[in-house]
């Protein structure tokens, strides 16, 4: 296995886990997953490109990174900034409200999409990748 494609394997088991922390009404590890799915696909697609990774869980940096490489990686900031307070939040106990399913549901939605951009952008022919990590 390549080494994009570890990155991306694991993002893909955080977002089966926050699939199914939904089920059990455990919406902050949710949303935690979430945003680790965002930045292991987008470290990911980083490797890919054979950029260095930086040691950070901020989404909006590392989407800014990919853009820099490709302009489409711009249609994420929404995206990434709806999830990228989630590295961190609702991981200790604060003043801040527990996510509700509503929000577990945006979070799911959020870094699946981000997880199958990138899947397709390695797997676009000119790359010869196969579409493994797309769904």
């Amino acid at each position: 296995m390549r080494e994009h494609e570890k990155w991306l394997q694991v993002a893909k088991e955080d977002l089966l886990a926050a699939k199914n922390l939904v089920k059990v009404e455990l919406f902050s590890a949710v949303v935690y997953h979430c945003q680790q799915t965002a930045e292991k696909s987008l470290k990911g697609y980083l490797v890919f490109k054979e950029q260095e990774i930086l040691k950070t869980h901020d989404l909006i940096k590392l989407t800014k990174l990919c853009t820099e490489l490709d302009q489409s990686f711009a249609v994420l900031y929404e995206k990434v900034e709806y999830l990228n307070p989630f590295s961190s939040k609702f991981r200790y106990p604060s003043e801040d409200e527990i996510p509700d399913l509503e929000a577990a549901q945006l979070a799911v939605k959020h870094a699946q999409s981000i997880m199958s951009f990138v899947g397709k952008k390695i797997a676009e022919p000119e790359t010869g990748q196969t579409t493994i990590f797309t769904e």
